[in-house]
């Protein structure tokens, strides 16, 4: 291979080997005709892909069962065309259409197996969703096999699909529309390669279960083919209704979690696991995490992961963690009777190019890269501080948008989501080297701007690594009654804003109940994400004000505990969410409003101006016979305090719902109840202590916009319409 065909080939390699969950689908601004023509040209340069079909070769314009001689061999199209018209998603001038039960078989067989296949595809023109599968043969086409699991095309955009295949030896695929229906489906860039084997070309460690034995749920070690695993209400499922490839799989129930108990030293670069319901259990999620320490503290990769098929699937995290590394599975939901089984681990080595599926130009919102279907992981490299990459995102008003970002060492990266306009409705910006996430709930049906950025630093060695989902809320500005939250408390009684859960693992929606008020805290930024707290007569008294501040011992003992001292020097109040006036029947109620998971870096000219002003008014209402439920946080960062471990937000936020003192509250907010919500400033350069704080007042619906909360979740849609659009004029 001459010098210039190893550079293109390498080139190639980083625009084919798309790397996304199988039976998801990461789309990617498609190369241009000139690189397709090259792609194929030099097909058999590329030692990592043997077979890349574009379909530019063939012709075929009837559905009639027919061979087809493309670039790479013969393939049968069976209800099924070459399509070369506007209304064909295509990369280039063709792609294949089926329609019916149509095929897309080859004809030919490959002898050095198959790694990853990966298939572009999309909608016919304004065709409806169908579905597919992609099977293979090991026996030139005697018996098919399926592979991955069934995908549905729902966009007109191609999007990629990826499936781990990893057969060794003589192999050929069928790609198979499988309703039935007449609605079209477009397939172009078949991509299969090589495959890897057990601990060679890059991938050193391969776990299938079959050699371990454990019969029982207790915690325990478990020696496997690739070493130590700890079992934590987990056991090797051998029985009919453990989906598995070979005789065993490993089954986990309730919280439990896989644990490798050594090390691996190259790295990781892509992480596969296979995945499925057991027998007829409901619906469960997980997490990968990684340790870079031999297991002293671990690290989430990828978006959480909904197991929702009894056939198994494989989900692809893309790492790029170079050096020392161990991984841990965890089951983050269901009781004991909901089980997930998992087979087929398989672990690349971290490369020093980096896995890229961001394709350039993606610097503004006109050349943002499209993601498709999710749960999706997208891969990129930030290369200078004026690099910003965009990718887009289409949500519904009724679904949540979660966004994840890991972000190299050293560098730091912020995340941003815009809306069609161009606006920024939410955004995280932690310290160098953290991750940033974002949950934000869609009020509208309009398509997103996902915008990653340097704010200090850049990486050009090292991939960041973008996790993208969404999940339905019931919101539509606040349409819900759809809060299926389990808490007592009487502070959350309308509603549980971002379904927060007293799970360690959630890191960055973590729920806390106190007697006084309840909170949905954020570890990586140090403070609450919302404060929710009841108040009426009860809760005031004649207890001092106790000035106690104190770090909140009650947060998990691995976190960071933000300290009395945290804020000094920094010019920013300690800032009360719940108010030390709002809790005065006792010394106890008083003293926890001054726990520093009640605080936020308030601007002085916001909290002892307007802010406090409205605490006063509110206290006015409650003398006058009524009682509220308050929510308050803020959004934003304006930057950091406490060597970057605490977020200053650069708006601050409340919500009052009031009603008349009585029993059975949930029940009588009604449509003309009044609801208070104000949006302030965090910056004593835009908001005066002399302000009135009611011209900061907004609807409801403008801070679930601003936030991606969904407030008072347990009142009914059409009651949360009326109060949640209105803005308070009393």
């Amino acid at each position: 291979m001459n010098v210039l065909s190893r550079a293109m080939a390498v080139t190639l390699a980083a625009i084919l080997l798309l790397v996304a969950p199988s039976c998801q689908q990461t789309p990617v601004e498609p190369p241009s005709t000139t690189q397709k023509k090259v792609i194929e040209s030099v097909n058999q340069m590329n030692e990592a892909v043997t077979v890349s079909e574009g379909f530019e070769a063939g012709t075929k314009t009837s559905y009639a069962v027919g061979d087809v001689t493309f670039g790479s061999g013969v393939w049968t199209l069976d209800e099924a065309l070459v399509g070369t018209s506007t209304s064909d998603p295509k990369v280039g001038a063709k792609s294949v259409r089926t329609r019916n039960s149509g095929k897309l078989t080859m004809k030919f067989n490959r002898t050095d197996g198959a790694g990853v296949v990966t298939v572009r595809h999309a909608k016919y023109g304004t065709d409806a969703s169908t579905t597919w599968q992609l099977w293979y043969s090991t026996n030139s086409g005697t018996s098919w096999t399926q592979t991955g699991a069934t995908i549905t095309t729902s966009v007109t955009t191609l999007s990629t699909a990826s499936f781990t295949v990893n057969i060794t030896g003589t192999i050929r695929f069928e790609v198979r529309k499988t309703d039935g229906t007449t609605n079209r489906v477009n397939f172009d860039e078949f991509v299969i390669n090589d495959y890897a084997g057990s601990g060679g070309g890059g991938s050193t460690a391969w776990e299938s279960f079959e050699t371990g034995t454990k019969g029982s749920y207790t915690t325990a070690d478990v020696t496997l083919a690739s070493g130590v695993w700890s079992f934590n209400n987990a056991v090797i499922g051998n029985s009919t209704s453990d989906r598995k490839v070979g005789t065993q799989s490993a089954r986990i129930r309730s919280t439990g979690k896989l644990t490798m108990k050594f090390n691996r030293t190259n790295g990781a670069g892509t992480v596969t696991i296979q995945h499925a319901k057991y027998g007829t259990d409901a619906n469960s999620s997980w997490q990968l995490w990684y340790s870079t320490n031999s297991g002293t503290s671990w690290t989430q990769t990828g978006s959480t992961i909904t197991t929702t098929s009894t056939t198994l699937a494989t989900a692809t995290f893309i790492v790029n963690v170079a050096g020392t590394i161990r991984f841990e599975i965890r089951k983050t939901t269901g009781s004991t009777s909901v089980r997930l089984n998992y087979d087929e681990i398989n672990i690349s080595d971290f490369a020093t190019t980096p896995t890229v599926t961001e394709v350039e130009p993606n610097n503004t919102t006109g050349t943002a890269n499209p993601v498709g279907s999710v749960p999706a992981t997208q891969t990129g490299l930030v290369s200078t501080t004026s690099d910003i990459d965009f990718f887009t995102l289409s949500a519904t008003s009724t679904q949540t948008i979660t966004l994840g970002l890991t972000v190299p060492a050293g560098v730091n990266y912020d995340l941003v989501l815009l809306n069609t306009a161009g606006t920024t409705v939410a955004s995280s910006a932690n310290a160098a080297g953290v991750s940033e996430n974002i949950s934000y709930n869609s009020t509208t049906n309009e398509a997103y701007y996902i915008e990653i950025l340097s704010s200090a630093g850049s990486s050009t060695t090292t991939a960041y690594t973008l996790t993208a989902n969404l999940t339905t809320y019931g919101g539509g500005g606040g349409g819900g009654g759809s809060d299926t939250t389990t808490s007592t408390s009487v502070h959350t009684i309308l509603g549980n804003p971002s379904n927060a859960a007293n799970d360690v693992n959630l890191t960055t929606n973590y729920l806390m109940e106190k007697p006084q008020y309840v909170l949905s805290y954020h570890r990586d930024k140090g403070t609450a994400n919302w404060v929710a707290w009841h108040l009426n007569a009860s809760w005031i008294g004649s207890t001092p004000r106790q000035d106690d501040f104190r770090a909140d011992n009650t947060l998990p003992s691995a976190w960071y505990h933000v300290g009395s001292t945290s804020y000094s020097g920094s010019g920013y109040d300690r800032g009360h969410m719940c108010p030390s006036a709002d809790r005065t029947a006792s010394v106890a109620d008083n003293s926890a409003t001054f726990l520093m998971t009640n605080m936020v870096p308030q601007a002085p000219n916001n909290n002892q101006g307007p802010w406090a002003t409205m605490e006063n008014y509110l206290r006015t209402l409650v003398t006058a016979g009524k009682e509220l439920y308050i929510y308050s946080g803020g959004y934003g960062s304006n930057g950091t305090i406490d060597a970057g471990r605490i977020n200053i937000p650069t708006r601050t936020w409340k919500i009052v719902v009031v009603i008349d003192e009585g029993t059975n509250d949930l029940g009588r907010v009604t449509t003309t109840t009044r609801v208070i919500a104000v949006d302030m400033p965090n910056d004593n350069a835009l908001i005066a202590r002399t302000d009135d704080w009611k011209t900061f007042r907004v609807s409801v619906d403008a801070i679930e916009t601003a936030t991606g909360y969904d407030f008072l979740g347990k009142v009914s849609p059409t009651i949360q319409s009326a109060i949640e659009s209105a803005v308070d004029n009393q």
